[in-house]
């Protein structure tokens, strides 16, 4: 089933400091963006697929993958500290302007979760689609380490963050807990312009595996997405 008005917004841009040129880097014989890019292509229910970057190279190696590239994104949008809603929205000005194009949702999609799938980002829709009372759906995963036994330094003291870390002495005493894997993030178009970001209040969880949830930083976890897509055979 195939969501007409559903963009893929895939972002990824040139620079990075914990871990350089790190969308372009060689990953199971392809570029780190181009997993994305294939993901996002075999989505049936994303009925549009962009790419938004500022990098000359990384928008030549998707397009070469069959992606996309209406634009470039502004160099102002590309910078350690830019906004991924003022990306988002740049990218949905820019398509309503040119194209007359105005979806419905929208699905930002980070370069740097290579291990997500097309199903994941199905589900996630079908998610959205299927519940009229969700803004949004955001990807996440159970945390490695439970949060609850996370301490902090207080005058040269550790302190439990949260009350409940200090009465359990087993994980499965917890309350589950999820991270946001930086995966997935679909939203109602009118919803991001009116609220400018990718948590509303009414946010729903789409759970992935910790398996699939890996976020490309470092070089450890570029090694560790290459162990794991290399268990799956690709």
């Amino acid at each position: 089933m195939t969501s007409p008005l559903a963009l893929g917004i895939i972002v990824a841009r040139g620079g990075s400091k914990g871990l350089p040129r790190k969308n372009l880097l060689p990953l199971a014989g392809k570029p780190v963006v181009v997993h994305t890019i294939e993901a996002a292509k075999g989505a049936a229910r994303l009925g549009r697929v962009i790419l938004s970057s500022e990098d000359d190279e990384i928008m030549t190696v998707a397009r070469a993958a069959g992606c996309e590239v209406p634009f470039r994104r502004p160099v102002e949008l590309a910078g350690d500290r830019s906004s991924t809603v003022d990306v988002a929205l740049h990218a949905l000005g820019w398509l309503e302007e040119q194209d007359g194009y105005r979806p419905e949702i929208v699905v930002l999609l980070p370069a740097t979760a290579p291990l997500r799938r097309a199903a994941h980002i199905d589900g996630a829709l079908r998610s959205l689609e299927e519940d009229p009372g969700a803004e949004a759906v955001v990807a996440v995963t159970e945390p490695d380490y439970p949060p609850y036994w996370m301490m902090r330094v207080a005058d040269g003291r550790l302190a439990w963050l949260f009350p409940e870390g200090a009465r359990a002495d087993h994980r499965q005493e917890l309350p589950p807990a999820y991270r946001p894997n930086g995966s997935i993030y679909a939203i109602r178009a009118s919803i991001l312009r009116a609220r400018r970001t990718f948590y509303p209040e009414q946010t729903a969880p789409y759970v992935m595996a910790r398996e699939d949830s890996i976020n490309v930083d470092d070089a450890m976890d570029l090694r560790l997405a290459a162990l794991l897509l290399e268990g799956r055979g690709a």
